[in-house]
């Protein structure tokens, strides 16, 4: 007969569980990860990884679930994408330092867009920007520099955006306007009215040019150097690159040159400074040209798209005005010949000196696009505005354009302006906040550098999606400069103290008689100044005409094949 033994009972009068001197005695030190069912989990689980580092093991997939069950569960195999081949978008530009955009010429400026005026335009090859069809796609995109760096060009100094982003220099002075040059046409305030249900057409202006002349190209810029004691020469629109060089992405260059004990910061023949880019900030930017998918126009393209909204840009500021009576200013435009026949755009260039510290005087070109009569104040200006009493307001005057959208798995469908401008403008304002942050930090920086008194934003959208030359008007915002720049989070401060860096760097390296070049590495926040000669635009120039060239013999060739054909 079996014989049952004494049973040992251990009791934890204490709590549930065995007692802690049960285990044996190797075990009684050893580590261990204690759980509890009221412990909040450590890590998120994350269900997609087996999707894209491998299969699943089996009967995870639910694949042998019955025909009327769903999973939540993405387990389709990633297919490796085939794009990001595409050369840079925003390569060379139009020739010459000032560019006489015309609206009406649309495949004149799509040409010289495609072209390029910088060392490598828009060519095919290596490298660019790839499909962005996934985040991870967009972590490893490849971005073209603006301008190709020679070997031979020495860099002296390399300034990270985080180091930037904490610049402040409060120091500076009142601006003195020392004059105005231009004319300017008075809003037209039906336009303070326009709705989604009411909209109207936007106008092209065939015969307005629009400069954008270059510092040292500029005869009011050249006079002042000589009868001022400026010691930094600059253009409103270099300005405001160079101080919301932060919040960018996209590549660009500007050429600093030295003279005596002056500097003057200038366009890079064939520079894209001008041409605005289109949701540069987005999560899923636009497609390069040559990385568009199947299915894709190239109108959507980041080229079509940036210089679409330049001539929308054009378009409105001109459009909102009302034609015949003009606000004149002492000198004329400075950049219409006497033997032009072409009416002038309404613009006034004001030219105004900052102190910036000791020994550092700026003077700058800043642009104003309209007037407008002041509302009930009986013509007093007040203690913020910089005009005179009896003056009209000045008026900056932008055009935000919505971009055609694909959407996407990750993102939905896209926001119609049509349907939510009305009732949600402040949605959509935020949406271009964070898809257009530093084209409206931009325009902000050239209102407060111009003292303009208001900012007008329009919000346009195509007629037809698919036609990019008929546009309407949804409406329009008014902002005063400074409280928007509170809204969008941008510090005067902040701007003064990242142009002074580079002021005195440029100082510091840049030799009387020589020229640096700033630019901003493509696909890291950081820019750089490197020392270069002092012929280095002509020889981009030289190598543009030749690429230009072969690129207009083998398109003529593939046209002669398509005839014979």
């Amino acid at each position: 007969m079996a014989h049952f033994g004494k049973l040992t009972i251990h009791d934890h009068a204490d709590g549930w569980g065995p007692p802690a001197d049960l285990p044996p005695a190797k075990f009684r030190d050893m580590p261990y990860a204690p759980f509890s069912k009221s412990d909040r989990l450590g890590r998120a689980a994350d269900w997609s990884a087996a999707a894209r580092y491998g299969a699943p093991p089996p009967g995870i997939d639910g694949a042998d679930d019955e025909a009327g069950a769903f999973t939540t569960v993405d387990t389709r195999t990633i297919k490796p994408s085939g794009f990001g081949r595409g050369r840079g978008a925003f390569r060379g530009g139009p020739r010459g330092r000032g560019v006489d955009g015309r609206p009406g010429d649309r495949d004149a400026g799509r040409r010289d867009f495609n072209r390029g005026g910088g060392r490598g335009g828009a060519r095919g090859g290596r490298g660019g920007r790839g499909g962005y069809g996934r985040w991870d796609d967009r972590r490893n995109a490849t971005r073209e520099a603006s301008v190709e760096v020679d070997p031979s060009w020495k860099m002296v100094e390399e300034l990270p955006f985080s180091a930037l982003s904490k610049l402040s220099h409060d120091g500076v002075g009142a601006p003195e306007t020392l004059l105005t040059a231009g004319s300017l046409e008075f809003y037209d305030r039906t336009y303070d009215r326009v709705t989604t249900k009411t909209d109207k057409p936007l106008a092209r202006f065939e015969n307005r040019p629009f400069h954008y002349t270059t510092t040292t190209d500029d005869p009011i810029i050249r006079r002042l150097a000589g009868t001022t004691n400026g010691t930094v020469f600059a253009t409103g629109p270099i300005l405001s690159l160079l101080m919301m060089a932060p919040r960018g992405v996209a590549s660009w260059d500007v050429v600093v040159q030295r003279v005596g004990d002056q500097l003057f910061f200038d366009k890079r023949d064939g520079s894209l400074m001008d041409v605005l880019t289109v949701n540069e900030t987005a999560h899923d930017p636009p497609r390069d040209e040559k990385s568009l998918l199947p299915g894709e126009e190239v109108i959507n393209s980041a080229q079509a798209l940036a210089l679409e909204s330049t001539l929308v840009n054009q378009n409105f500021s001109q459009t909102v005005l009302t034609r015949g009576k003009r606000h004149t200013f002492p000198e004329d435009n400075p950049f219409m010949g006497d033997d032009v026949t072409e009416e002038a755009a309404s613009v006034a260039y004001r030219y105004r000196k900052w102190t910036l510290a000791e020994g550092i005087t700026l003077v700058a070109r800043c642009d104003v696009d309209g007037a407008a009569q002041p509302l009930a104040t009986g013509g007093r200006a007040s203690a913020q505005s910089e005009r005179a009493e009896g003056e009209p307001l000045a008026l900056v005057i932008k055009a935000l354009n919505e971009a055609p959208e694909e959407p996407t798995a990750r993102s939905g469908p896209t926001a119609d302006w049509r349907s939510k401008l009305d009732n949600q403008r402040g949605a959509v304002l935020a949406t271009e906040l964070k898809n257009n942050s530093v084209k409206l930090a931009r325009w902000t920086a050239g209102a407060l550098l111009a003292g303009a008194d208001q900012m007008k934003l329009g919000f346009v959208a195509r007629a037809h999606p698919r036609d990019a030359t008929a546009h309407v008007i949804l409406g329009t915002q008014v902002y005063k400069p400074r409280e928007f720049a509170g809204q969008i989070g941008l510090s005067e401060g902040n701007m003064w103290g990242i142009f002074k860096q580079f002021v005195e760097l440029c100082f510091k390296h840049v030799a009387p008689g020589t020229k640096g070049l700033l630019m901003k590495d493509p696909n890291k926040p950081v820019v750089r100044l490197y020392l270069v000669p002092d012929g280095f635009e002509s020889e981009d120039s030289e190598d543009e005409e030749e690429a230009a060239d072969a690129n207009g013999e083998g398109e003529d060739g593939d046209d002669g094949d398509g005839e014979d054909e």
